[in-house]
């Protein structure tokens, strides 16, 4: 999937003045740029903006790239994928602007122990699910869409903590170059020089660790100190360990989630089961909850939010900091 010009979208995608845009709130900062949270003046929404960096430049090849992933945004719409608003095309402030993600990332609400010290299976497997129906959408699509940067950190969650996927600008039916946070990659992308076509059974592997992380609220690789250290170990067949010190006993339909994790993270992309397979395998395991159940869970996450939130609690979570010098790495 090549890069676009302005003049492709318009026709599809508002072109949003930057004048429209106020009350900016900083978010987060990664290599692409800047996100940050904004009103939209007409719409009296919320809305969040991906900028590119604000302190340089910019070219029309970074202008392109993220003009790629509006495009790819505005073709993938489904429930479970962020969806795009427009585009703010002005000569020193260029972004996307999507809906914006009042409850953050699967990250948060994994690893922000304080802030959510209790979380239902009920919603961990809801959350799982959802993802399992975006990302078959994409692998659905014509030609199949490659999430290929799949991470708690890119899976974001609405008000009521339904799943919205974030999809980067390396996301495509083309191989990646290397990049994302090293834990999710499967060991096939550790030599992105060597020629091949797009895999995807990539995603099914990264949604594999992830299956890990929210099922035990562990970093995955947390004991190793450097991202070469977890290549070495996943190559030479490590995974996380699925014990009972790792996931607990009475996680539901345990050794059914461990099967499809164990499936999803074996080291020939073909052995891999396809995202269909695991929307099949979840869907009777979350319906064992009535609704009631879910929606007590995501009561008792809302109202363990806006108590810590009105209390003392201060947010530092030391739990990512590993994560993020993996990033600064890649």
């Amino acid at each position: 999937m090549g890069c676009v010009n302005l003049c492709c979208l318009t026709n599809t995608l508002p072109v949003i003045p930057y004048q429209k845009l106020t009350n900016l709130h900083y978010l987060s900062k990664g290599g692409f740029g800047t996100v940050f949270m904004a009103q939209h003046s007409d719409w009296q929404t919320t809305v969040a903006i991906k900028c590119l960096k604000l302190d340089s430049p910019v070219g029309e090849r970074e202008r392109n790239c993220l003009l790629k992933e509006a495009e790819v945004l505005h073709k993938a719409r489904f429930n479970y994928i962020i969806q795009i608003f427009g585009v703010c095309n002005e000569a020193e402030f260029f972004c996307i602007v999507t809906e914006y993600m009042s409850n953050g990332s699967l990250d948060q609400l994994l690893h922000e122990n304080n802030l959510y010290p209790l979380l239902a299976w009920s919603l961990r497997l809801r959350v799982l699910y959802e993802i399992a129906l975006g990302v078959n959408f994409l692998h659905n699509m014509t030609p199949p869409l490659l999430h290929h940067d799949l991470k708690t950190q890119n899976i974001l969650l609405d008000g009521e903590f339904h799943v919205k996927l974030s999809i980067s600008k390396g996301s495509g039916s083309k191989p990646p170059e290397m990049g994302g946070t090293i834990i999710y990659m499967p060991p096939e992308e550790y030599e992105p020089s060597k020629s091949r076509g797009a895999v995807i059974k990539h995603d099914i592997y990264s949604y594999a660790i992830i299956m890990w992380e929210v099922l035990s609220r562990r970093i995955p690789f947390e004991e190793a100190t450097n991202p070469m250290q977890i290549m070495f170990s996943v190559l030479r067949g490590t995974r996380p360990d699925t014990g009972l010190d790792s996931l607990p006993g009475d996680i539901p339909s345990r050794e059914t989630l461990i099967n499809l994790m164990t499936c999803g993270w074996t080291t020939n992309p073909d052995e891999r089961p396809s995202f269909l397979m695991c929307v099949k395998e979840l869907e009777p395991i979350l319906r064992r909850f009535d609704e009631i159940d879910i929606l007590e869970a995501v009561l008792e996450v809302k109202k363990s939010k806006l108590m810590r939130k009105a209390g003392c609690y201060s947010a530092t979570p030391m739990a990512c900091e590993k994560r993020r010098e993996e990033e600064k790495f890649l």
